[in-house]
């Protein structure tokens, strides 16, 4: 006798074949879904460390100073700033490149790329590699200029009312270009806490052992100059309702200390990264700001000078600090 296989059992067998092979398929599906998304929130992860570095992070007891935004002192425009030279605006524009100024002992500039990424094949027609970093996804735009400067991601700096620059929304179109529904987004990325800082105590130090200062019957106006490059690229700090702050008379006792916040406004917020700074006479000589004369204890613009590279004092900004700085006066 000889024995087979039904028509019915064959059907039947190839029929679970298929439906194995399809829920395979479906969980590998499943899992490389999962591998896009990780990656995706990786690589904006990489993009915020790349802006404002990575703060908790220590080297030598203090917290670890890097970025973009502590080299340039300003948040990125679009993505392309964190890999090349180029301004977003125009990519002929080459970024100021990393620089340490004479005049104040302190550098400045572009020292990237602040991501490195794998060179694409040239789609720009500009003779050379692009340079694009890519969500998990491999997402690109189709309109080559928006492509070249945010990679397919959507990057949106966050505006406040005064027109300065707070903060970074950054988001990926995921599988579906079309449906926002699936996009993985960050809102913000970057908040304005997260790399910048808006008031510093100062610590006024009266080594005199005899008089109180200041001297003068109306006590002296004064403001906190933080240099970012420049002697003429500053931020100022104040009362936080005018355009100075005044010390009243005798308040540093002589051989004693007095101690003052100065404020920065959201326009003129101290961004993280190595600064100068100095304690000026507000108005003293009335003009240029560029020429006020430091306070030593007065403002006697005959005798006081211009602040100097041997004037300017060093110090680290970090988010989220409580900044304390001494300013001596002998």
């Amino acid at each position: 006798m000889q024995s087979g296989f039904t028509l019915l059992e064959m059907v039947l067998v190839l029929f679970l074949i298929g439906l194995m092979a399809s829920a395979t398929l479906m969980l590998t599906e499943n899992v490389e879904d999962q591998a896009k998304y990780d990656e995706t929130k990786r690589r904006m992860e990489m993009m915020r460390k790349a802006i404002v570095g990575a703060p908790t992070r220590t080297i030598n007891g203090g917290p670890e100073i890097s970025g973009f935004v502590a080299d340039m002192g300003r948040l990125p425009n679009c993505v392309r700033e964190l890999i090349e030279q180029k301004n977003c605006a125009d990519p002929a524009t080459i970024l100021s490149a990393w620089n340490i100024n004479p005049a104040t002992g302190i550098g400045s500039g572009w020292r990237g790329p602040y991501i490195q990424v794998i060179p694409e094949r040239d789609k720009d027609s500009d003779g050379k590699p692009d340079l694009r970093f890519r969500d998990g996804y491999g997402t690109s735009d189709n309109v080559i200029a928006i492509d070249s400067k945010n990679s397919g991601w959507t990057f949106t700096p966050l505006i406040d009312a005064s027109g300065a620059t707070f903060g970074i929304d950054v988001s990926s179109a995921s599988y579906d270009l079309t449906n926002s529904a699936d996009d993985i987004s960050v809102t913000p990325l970057i908040e304005a806490s997260d790399w910048r800082i808006n008031n510093i105590n100062i610590n006024f130090i009266n080594r005199n052992t005899s008089d109180a200062l200041p001297t003068a019957v109306l006590g002296e106006n004064v403001n906190l100059r933080i240099y970012l490059s420049s002697i003429t690229d500053y931020k100022t700090g104040d009362d936080g309702s005018t355009t100075t702050l005044n010390l009243p008379t005798d308040a540093i006792p002589s051989n004693n200390n007095h101690s003052k916040l100065f404020y920065f406004d959201s326009s003129n917020a101290v961004p993280i990264g190595m600064h100068g700074y100095a304690v000026v006479c507000y108005e003293t000589p009335a003009g240029d700001p560029d020429n006020y004369v430091l306070f030593d204890g007065d403002c006697n613009s005959a005798s006081n000078a211009i602040p100097a590279l041997n004037d300017i004092r060093k110090f680290n900004v970090a988010p989220r600090q409580n900044i304390t700085l001494d300013w001596i006066i002998q």
